[in-house]
């Protein structure tokens, strides 16, 4: 049966994973005596079930069709089509007017973006329970499609890693080789990384359970923050810097894939400071803090008010940067808003984390690449005729990568200035369509409010702004070099 299971396509086997996952809230719906929610996820499961069980008899004795890029069009329905059979269920048990709504919720939580679409008090604890499961996998089939899919087609970053070709890497397959399928690779690389991604969530659950003393609230925010789904819990504002601590060495993992992975030729070993990710985000992330704890000092401060703000600062700075978008409880308020201080937290989630983790933005790979490039222009402007001795090696290895990354750049800033324009065209005001396209582009979905003094909210959006959210959340997740590969596979080699 698993091997059945392994062959299907990728299109029923992941909805598969999905729909059982609705016992979870039908179970914890029962539990708690709220029977129709409970009934609705349960209603859900079997007619699901049903569905994709047809469907795969059906194809069942027919030759998959392969493709180069079937498994980016299976990534692409993962978030655009797998969001409207879940939101169905969601709109059921949340009584909600427009499906629309529950659409864009379910988009905002595969892509562990967190918009915050509905009012947090407007959820119930089935709902938020479920809410948080779906995010948690989706985070982790994040890594899963990072490297099994965007991997083998140097997409997403991976253009940037590779010494050598990703058949060499992975091994040439020779005429007598048993072929295997997609599908398969993908679970292969599955059953490799769900140790790993299980265990991070494990410790870090009971390591705040351990100082909170509430089960639920443990596993729900250790779960949330592992896939940078920075989702609000209610009547759990925070419970000091220990828990904080806690958070920031789970949130890690979103900077370098050399937190977790090292199948990959350059992931060498476990010493961040080889780790160009790492030290990128950790030299930014001090000059955040630098940066606003100058704004926010006071002669008034005493020792333990000072080490509080700074610490706030350097937690808030972090979960900025891996888009998680969690907000201390010890950072000062005059760094809220879009101001000279706050814009620092918004550059920092437009960066990201690092490649084939679940952060969002432009990546901190692509950031330290250009930043080696530029290097080498200036240097090479201040002294033409100067050559430094193991130099020439890596300029002409840098630079198709480091063209790569500007061409991603700019298409980045051509993709956020329409996303913007189409917001304003909506009826949206100009300072409102600047955070929301950068809370969808970056998956960092508490931008859109945390940082905001707009008082209008994601729901009361039109129709049509909606839309435009979903696509600048799929964006930000396939990225723009992707969506070309699928659109037009010559272009992109």
């Amino acid at each position: 049966m698993l091997v059945f299971f392994k062959k299907l396509p990728l299109a029923i086997s992941i909805p598969t994973i999905f729909i059982l996952m609705m016992m979870i809230p039908s179970l914890h719906g029962f539990y708690v005596g709220d029977e129709y929610q409970g009934r609705t996820f349960l209603y859900a499961v079997f007619l699901g079930l049903f569905l994709l069980g047809f469907i795969s008899f059906l194809v069942l004795d027919k030759p998959l069709f392969k493709h180069r890029h079937a498994q980016l069009w299976s990534c692409l329905c993962f978030f655009c089509v797998l969001p409207i059979f879940l939101a169905i269920p969601f709109h059921e048990a949340m009584a909600t007017q427009n499906l629309i709504n529950s659409y864009l919720d379910l988009v905002s939580v595969i892509t562990t973006t967190g918009l915050p679409v509905f009012s947090t008090n407007a959820l119930s604890e089935t709902i938020i329970i479920w809410r948080v499961c779906v995010g948690w996998t989706s985070g982790f089939f994040m890594w899963v499609f990072a490297w099994s899919v965007f991997a083998q087609l140097n997409l997403s970053g991976f253009k940037h890693l590779w010494g050598e070709s990703p058949e060499r890497v992975y091994g040439i397959k020779k005429p007598l080789e048993k072929v295997v399928l997609p599908a398969e690779k993908f679970w292969r690389e599955a059953a490799r990384l769900v140790p790993v991604y299980f265990l991070i969530t494990a410790v870090a659950a009971l390591s705040l359970m351990a100082l909170s003393g509430d089960p639920l609230f443990a596993v729900l925010r250790a779960m949330s923050t592992i896939a940078t789904f920075g989702v609000d819990l209610p009547g759990h504002p925070g419970v000091g810097w220990t828990t904080e601590a806690i958070l920031i060495l789970v949130m890690v993992f979103a900077l370098s894939r050399s937190t977790f992975s090292r199948s990959h030729p350059k992931t060498r070993n476990w010493w961040f400071s080889d780790d160009p990710e790492i030290r990128v985000g950790t030299i930014l992330i001090a000059m955040a803090v630098l940066i606003l704890t100058s704004f926010s000092w006071s002669k008034d401060l005493g020792v333990v008010g000072g080490a509080e703000k700074i610490w706030g600062i350097f937690f808030t700075s972090v979960s900025f940067l891996t888009t998680t978008g969690l907000t201390s409880t010890y950072v000062p308020d005059g760094l809220r808003g879009f101001g000279q201080a706050g814009i620092i937290f918004l550059a920092l989630a437009t960066v990201g984390g690092g490649v084939a983790t679940t952060a969002g933005g432009i990546k901190l790979l692509r950031v330290y690449i250009l930043a080696r490039h530029c290097k080498a222009e200036v240097d090479h402007l201040v002294a033409p005729s100067q050559v430094k001795k193991g130099e020439s090696g890596f300029t002409s290895m840098n630079y198709p990568n480091a063209m790569l990354a500007c061409v991603f750049l700019i298409l980045f800033i051509l993709v956020f200035s329409a996303i913007s324009l189409s917001l304003t065209m909506t009826g949206s005001a100009a300072g409102e369509a600047l955070y929301l396209t950068l809370a969808t582009m970056t998956n960092t979905g508490p931008l859109a409010t945390g940082f905001s003094d707009s008082e209008n909210t994601v729901i009361e959006l039109a129709t049509s702004a909606k839309l435009i959210l979903v696509f600048a959340m799929v964006f930000g997740r396939m990225e723009v070099l992707a969506l070309l590969a699928l659109l037009n596979p010559d272009l992109y080699r």
